[in-house]
């Protein structure tokens, strides 16, 4: 029996292509030439995930933001938005309810707004009110694999007001030269044989938390497993005592890079032990790549591939999201 029925396989293979696609700037002659002091982006699921980009790209120059950007998960705006504030709401499917509420919110206050969307409500939204938008392919895939659309997307909106370099959009065009998709696949399948049966939790460097955090939503969404993650030194101090009694199948997984500080590598290998001997296994995963930008998306490739063979070893079909579709209809009806 087909498990892939969407074929995801083929998703994760072009998906680094999403970044040098040439996307639409709609409205792009009505943003307004001022100066703003921060970036509100308003954005729930894989949307989200863009504040965490670029919080990682914030020493990385071709990426690095002119000013701060805070991400908003939830509804209406945060307070400290103000006239300063250029807000940009982001949903794949253009009718996530909370970004729709931040929209509202912020043309009631007059604010800067851009979006990112391939149409539904918010593209009508967008439309009547001439608001600058980028307009990303959809809904053929899942938003959660449209992060390159949105990545090439945010990217060119904020070049456009002169908040990132002028040669970023080219350097993230040159990922699909340096990584091979096809290559982690086969890296990720062997790994994918020590976590049958396992309950995952991903640890990394507080700098590389949002590689962790991508893969304990891959494995959540992809392979509709719990999962969990988080970042040296800080789990030292807290979270590690909670496995001092073994109450699961737990598999650890420590994302590691060759610029990890010395402390940090310390601390894995030391905490490695502890878990050791108390009979949790513990895998050490180096990320690749000679920039931040492609060891971000060298980590996303390789969680997809995880998840994904997973799934099938499961006889799971890793696309759709049931349970989220199932609580979007109650909450309607609510």
């Amino acid at each position: 029996m087909e498990v892939d029925k969407s074929n995801l396989r083929a998703v994760i293979l072009d998906s680094l292509k999403q970044t040098t696609h040439n996307l639409d700037f709609l409205n792009q002659l009505r943003l307004t030439r001022r100066s703003f002091d921060k970036i509100t982006l308003c954005g729930m699921g894989g949307s989200a995930l863009m504040d965490d980009f670029f919080q990682y790209f914030k020493d990385f120059p071709p990426l690095r933001l002119a000013i701060p950007l805070g991400a908003h998960n939830s509804y209406h705006l945060p307070n400290d938005v103000d006239q300063k504030t250029l807000v940009i709401v982001v949903s794949y499917s253009g009718n996530t309810e909370e970004s729709i509420s931040s929209f509202k919110e912020a043309q009631k206050q007059n604010l800067e707004i851009a979006g990112i969307t391939y149409g539904g409500k918010l593209g009508e939204l967008f439309e009547q009110n001439k608001i600058p938008w980028i307009k990303i392919p959809g809904p053929q895939i899942q938003p959660r694999f449209s992060l390159g659309y949105q990545f090439n997307g945010l990217v060119k909106i904020l070049m456009a007001y002169g908040l990132l370099a002028p040669f970023a959009q080219h350097e993230i065009q040159t990922l699909v030269e340096k990584i091979n998709p096809a290559e982690i696949e086969s890296q990720a399948k062997l790994l994918c044989q020590k976590l049958i049966n396992k309950i995952p939790v991903i640890y990394a460097s507080e700098k590389n938390a949002i590689m962790a955090k991508l893969w304990k939503i891959n494995f959540n969404e992809n392979t509709k497993i719990p999962a969990f993650y988080n970042a040296f030194p800080e789990l030292n101090h807290n979270e590690m005592v909670g496995f001092t009694k073994n109450l699961g199948p737990f598999s650890f997984l420590f994302l590691t890079e060759s610029e990890d500080l010395a402390e940090i590598k310390n601390r894995m290998k030391l905490t490695a032990k502890i878990l050791g001997e108390r009979h949790l296994p513990v895998e050490f995963i180096e990320i690749k790549g000679q920039t931040p930008l492609e060891k971000l998306f060298y980590a996303q490739l390789m969680g997809n591939w995880l998840s994904y063979h997973l799934a099938l070893f499961y006889g799971i079909d890793p696309t759709p999201v049931e349970m989220v579709e199932e609580f979007k209809k109650q909450l309607k009806s609510a």
